[in-house]
């Protein structure tokens, strides 16, 4: 076998030599590449800025501020303008290494800080150690203007009402001012309970006399009220109302129930409800229908009277005293308390939240005053029962009839026939269940059928408030 010499094998082509470069050269720019995209010293995200959103601020509560970044930040600064246009740095901060990931700031100044135009804009910047951007780093900015407000609103009781009882009514008008600023946010008047009633302008639109009905709810022990008004910078104004509470003690009735009442129509009504599913016991059909099926359906009633256009400015409210049905007779009373029982042992209770008048069978039943139908259909233990809206928070309900001759949207006049009485629900004879709700809280329908209570109370309250408003203004 002849060995080759060496040396006369000969040399790799001088192309191949130079493939071999180009990819290493290839190879060298894409790591080079991906080190760029992939390596802090060259990340391209901005540092982010997380800010309370405050539109308006009374200065009571600091302003929460979070800088931060995914790889470090080297300088930030935070910048108060007092309304002159003029930048004053609140806070900066400039660091050696990239050790810092996120600052937190509280941006809070003293309450009795000065601002021309009751402005001020805070402006936050910052920039992150990356070479990014020729090595100057990614820089964001944030500027964000703020009313500046730490003045409360002021409120005055124009007009009311003398007094409420308990289950019954009143009426107040009140003036809100809220200065120069006007960034009024919500006004309404609240109960110790936590009911909201809502009121409307009166006279004017823009928010600055108001005027609403407010109901002792009759299952309260005792009733205080207050106005609220707060801005929108958060600062809050409050006063009382200045009522004189006059207690309304109701009846108390001990009823037995009948066989045949148990297996009639409460069988009936009970059938209706998924618990009666679960047995055959008629005391438990009664329980079901007198608080599980009755809870239903005052929940959907109080749904119904508490729907309020808050922006609807009020003049008048002039209204004739409400007699549903001629020559009716009252057979049971508002705020009568009933406790239920069965072979005397007790069973359930309720209140019963209208008044009961009863005249002839299937009687028309007539609208007293003018109004919108916002409810006309079946209502479990009131049966088919119509509800009309009369303006102002108030509110009808007409329980139990035989029929009806209005539809939900109706707008309907004095003299309209609203339906026939009759005994459907929980009614064991023809009557009207004749209730009356403010904003949501069944009251003394008595009340709204005394034309001298309406007169004292509504009528004159609103007459003599605006007397007061044309002499002050």
């Amino acid at each position: 076998m002849k060995l080759l010499d060496p040396n006369m094998i000969p040399d790799p082509p001088k192309e191949k030599k130079k493939i071999g470069r180009k990819i290493l050269a290839v190879l060298l720019v894409v790591w080079f590449i991906k080190y760029l995209i992939t390596s802090n010293l060259f990340e391209r995200e901005p540092p982010q800025i997380e800010i309370d959103e405050v539109k308006y601020w009374n200065l009571s509560k600091p302003i929460k501020l979070k800088i931060s970044d995914n790889y470090a930040i080297k300088s930030f600064r935070v910048a108060i303008d007092n309304g002159d246009g003029n930048l004053i740095t609140y806070r900066d901060g400039h660091f050696q290494e990239p050790k810092v990931k996120s600052v937190d700031i509280n941006i809070s100044l003293p309450r009795n800080s000065k601002f021309r135009n009751n402005y001020t804009v805070i402006r936050v910047e910052a920039t992150d150690f990356s070479n990014w951007n020729f090595f100057s780093g990614n820089k964001v900015t944030y500027e964000e203007t703020v009313i500046v407000d730490t003045v409360k609103p002021t409120i005055s009781v124009v007009n009311s009402s003398y007094g409420i009882r308990r289950g019954g009514a009143a009426t107040v008008i009140f003036k809100v001012d809220d200065g120069a600023n006007s960034n009024l946010a919500d006004v309404y008047i609240e109960t110790t309970t936590g009911k909201k009633f809502i009121p409307q302008p009166f006279l004017e639109g823009g928010g600055k006399y108001y005027i609403s009905l407010v109901a002792w709810d009759l299952r309260d022990v005792t009733f205080n009220g207050k106005i609220v008004a707060k801005d929108r910078a958060g600062n809050v104004a409050t006063t009382g109302l200045n009522l004189y509470l006059k207690e309304k003690r109701y009846k108390l009735s001990n009823i037995s129930l009948k066989e045949s009442f148990l297996n009639g129509k409460i069988a009936t009504l009970a059938s209706t409800h998924e618990k009666s599913e679960y047995t055959d016991d008629v005391v438990e059909y009664f329980k079901i229908v007198n608080e599980d099926i009755r809870a239903e359906n005052e929940k959907l009633i109080t749904e119904k009277t508490t729907q309020i256009d808050r922006n609807e400015v009020i003049t008048d409210f002039n209204l004739n005293p409400f007699k549903p049905l001629k020559g009716a007779i009252s057979v049971a009373s508002f705020g009568d308390h009933r406790k239920y029982f069965y072979h005397d042992e007790f069973v359930s209770e309720a209140n019963h939240m209208g008044l009961d008048l009863a005249s002839v069978r299937r009687a028309p039943i007539i609208a007293s005053n003018k109004g919108k139908v916002v409810f006309a259909d079946d209502n479990g233990v009131y049966g088919i029962s119509p509800i009309i809206d009369h303006g102002l928070g108030l509110f009808t309900l007409y329980g139990h009839c035989s029929s009806i001759r209005v539809h939900e949207g109706d707008l309907i006049d004095v003299g309209h026939i609203i339906g026939n009485t009759g005994k459907t629900g929980l009614a064991l004879g023809d009557h009207l269940h004749f209730g009356v709700y403010v904003q949501g809280v069944p009251v003394r329908p008595e009340e709204w059928m005394d034309k001298v209570w309406i007169k004292n109370n509504v009528t004159d309250v609103i007459t003599n408030a605006k007397k007061i408003i044309e002499k002050t203004e």
